[in-house]
């Protein structure tokens, strides 16, 4: 099975590669500079307020999407995944790859209308926020969710890698017939380690811990300890991440304005990307990411989220004179095609 989006990224380089969903890692110099590590499963239960039977922890986000689908499939707890557009491309892939049925629906600004489309036997399976649109359903229609999947005999799988950016507090969420996933890959970048967890109903974990032991077991504790540091550390994390994104949004807010005619753009604050639909013509994604990179900038064509009418650029992973360069030329080629 091949994945487009990580092709893509493989396959191509820029002089300015806004392509990246995450932020600048953080050096492991500055790591050891904040302190001492902890025990890392005690440090996840107080940040998330959960109990030790609903963690388990993996080496991704992606591997505990992975075990938290095969969970729910194997305990026959679903015989259904849904999935919307436009989403992440590994979200998209996965329920096929488990062999399960798939319904994919669009989404259009909200992620709340899946409450509509919980069936018994379901699994509603979705990035919140959304990759690439940043849209998220806030703490309060988390647990609307869980009641109605509750109700209903249904569960969610949640990827909520990007979680942090937007809810600074992530005691309470709802565990009921929910698994959430996330990983230090995006909030906790470090180029040298990745550590994954997953918190959610207990039936479902005490099955994800069963597969992660048969199939990856053993995260190595020296990882674990980096990490703790970091989960101690969060408001810092925070404040750090915020001041690579933000001068970058606020870059993108006064160039953006040149071609307001001809775009679309989807931000949700304090995010590190944000999606750019076009308006003009015939004029495809894969038409102006092709074109960028033949000047030397690296963005994802919406192809890869399933819908072909933009570019996801990222806001976290350049410095500002970087991003403000590669929000020109992506003005001028977007002025280019439109205009014609």
């Amino acid at each position: 099975m091949e994945i487009g989006h990580f092709m893509w990224l493989r396959t191509h380089r820029a002089r300015y590669d806004v392509s990246s969903s995450g932020v600048k890692p953080i050096r492991l110099d500055d790591v050891v500079k904040l302190g001492e590590a902890g025990d890392f499963i005690e440090d996840l239960m107080n940040v998330y307020g959960v109990d030790r039977k609903n963690l388990a922890i993996t080496h991704g986000t992606q591997e505990g999407n992975f075990a938290a689908l095969a969970a729910l499939r194997d305990l026959g707890l679903i015989e259904r995944v849904i999935t919307v557009v436009p989403e992440y491309e590994p979200i998209r892939v996965l329920p096929r790859f488990l062999r399960l049925s798939q319904v994919e629906l669009s989404i259009n600004e909200s992620l709340s209308e899946l409450i509509n489309h919980i069936e018994k036997g379901s699994a509603l399976f979705f990035s919140n926020p959304n990759n690439p649109l940043g849209i998220f359903l806030s703490k309060k229609l988390l647990w609307e969710l869980s009641d109605e999947l509750r109700r209903k005999g249904a569960y969610a799988v949640v990827d909520s890698i990007f979680l942090e950016f937007v809810e600074s507090n992530l005691r309470d969420l709802p565990t009921e017939n929910v698994i959430f996933t996330f990983s230090t890959s995006k909030f906790y970048t470090m180029s040298e380690l990745k550590v994954g967890w997953v918190i959610g109903d207990d039936r479902v974990i005490r099955e994800v811990n069963g597969i992660i032991d048969l199939v990856s077991p053993l995260v190595i504790d020296l990882n674990l300890r980096y990490a703790s540091i970091l989960i101690r550390n969060r408001n810092w994390v925070r404040e750090r991440n915020l001041s690579i994104i933000m001068p970058n949004v606020d870059t993108m807010r006064r160039i953006i304005g040149d071609i307001r005619d001809y775009v679309d753009i989807s931000y949700v604050e304090h995010m590190p990307i944000l999606y750019m639909r076009i308006r003009c013509g015939e004029v495809t994604g894969m038409s102006i990411a092709n074109e960028l990179l033949s000047r030397n900038v690296l963005t994802v064509p919406g192809y890869y989220f399933g819908r072909d009418d933009g570019i996801r650029v990222g806001l976290g992973s350049v410095g500002s004179e970087d991003f403000e360069e590669a929000m020109k030329i992506i003005v001028n080629v977007t002025h280019e095609k439109c205009r014609r």
